[in-house]
């Protein structure tokens, strides 16, 4: 195969290929951790309805590269709408199959002239990064992308140890003297919904984004409904706590679980807004979701998150709970 025989078609998630498309996912988390489950078609398709529907705040675009009818790569495009004008996300994968023969640099090129057309001047893309050498790294760096934020992977195998999780347990709640400890699953509560679009739009300042070009996102109560229903519509059930104190939610986290096969959770964010740090909240709220797990979502086997090692506190607490290193996360940025 050349170049030449290579070509692009624009897809939408109801299209005959997008099965194909998402499988050229499926293909490369196999080959790069293939003791996962791998994320489902359903999630896809999901994603791909919600960027292109109208009114939302992301919007999107799909591109499968084909050799003859075959889908050997997949380009996803998502822009912000409601904040951050300048900025665009960039997914690309090739199947391992047809990896190094120029497959991610023409699908790579095709995105930066998309998100040019949409006015975009800084590009983000995340690679997953299961060890050294990674072939998304040296990616990458060929064509001159930046590393802004390395986070650590780490992973909880389940079930947890009870008599550590009780130990915490204890300490947090001896230290959150005076704060209501509340859960919820998939629909914040509506008295809390305002605080809680307003712990989203702090999570963009205060949780450490390193030296990646964005900036504030708006959040509002609708927001935060239309994030809670696409993770309805992609499969996924959340598990949420937050702490309370005079009325105000100060605190939240989530884990989310992929129904279809519930064997990896998610830590979605956490956050303790500034003036009520110190009292052990952050290990209050995951005690809390890990209990609410185990009791009816026992199928989970392992929870992943994500810290930048200069969140200390957030380290320190996953650690408490057994949280291991698997790897990491690398988000990188190009400025056209």
């Amino acid at each position: 195969m050349t170049t030449s025989t290579l070509r692009l078609a624009a897809l939408a998630p109801d299209d005959d290929l997008f099965p194909a498309w998402c499988e050229v996912w499926a293909a490369g988390q196999r080959a790069d951790r293939p003791d996962e489950p791998t994320r489902p078609a359903s999630d896809h398709v999901a994603l791909g309805r919600q960027l292109v529907a109208e009114g939302g705040s992301r919007d999107g675009t799909h591109r499968a590269a084909l050799v003859g009818e075959e889908v050997v790569g997949a380009l996803r495009l998502i822009v912000p709408t409601k904040d951050n004008p300048t900025v665009a996300i960039i997914d690309v994968a090739v199947h391992p199959a047809h990896r190094r023969r120029g497959i991610g640099s023409m699908l790579l090129a095709e995105g930066v002239r998309l998100a040019q057309e949409r006015g975009r001047t800084d590009l983000l893309a995340e690679i997953d990064e299961p060890g050294e050498g990674t072939a998304g790294r040296a990616f990458a760096l060929r064509h001159g992308w930046t590393c802004d934020l390395l986070e650590t992977r780490r992973d909880l195998v389940l079930p947890v140890d009870y008599e550590r999780l009780a130990a915490l347990e204890a300490e947090a709640r001896a230290a959150s003297h005076g704060y209501d400890l509340v859960r919820w699953r998939d629909s914040t509560p509506d008295e809390l919904l305002d605080d809680r679009a307003d712990l989203e739009r702090r999570m963009t300042t205060d949780a450490p984004h390193g030296d990646l070009p964005v900036e504030e996102e708006q959040w509002d109560g609708q927001r935060i409904r239309e994030y809670e229903a696409s993770h309805v519509a992609r499969g996924r059930t959340v598990l949420s706590a937050g702490a309370v104190r005079d009325g105000r939610l100060v605190a939240f986290t989530e884990l989310q679980v992929p129904l279809a096969d519930p064997r990896r959770a998610h830590q979605g964010g956490t956050l303790v807004v500034p003036e009520h740090r110190g009292h052990r909240l952050g290990a209050l709220l995951k005690t809390a979701v890990l209990r609410e797990l185990a009791a009816t979502l026992p199928e989970v086997r392992r929870i992943s998150t994500y810290n930048f090692e200069s969140n200390a506190p957030m380290v320190a607490v996953n650690e408490a709970l057994g949280f291991r290193p698997a790897g990491q996360l690398s988000t990188w940025s190009v400025r056209l």
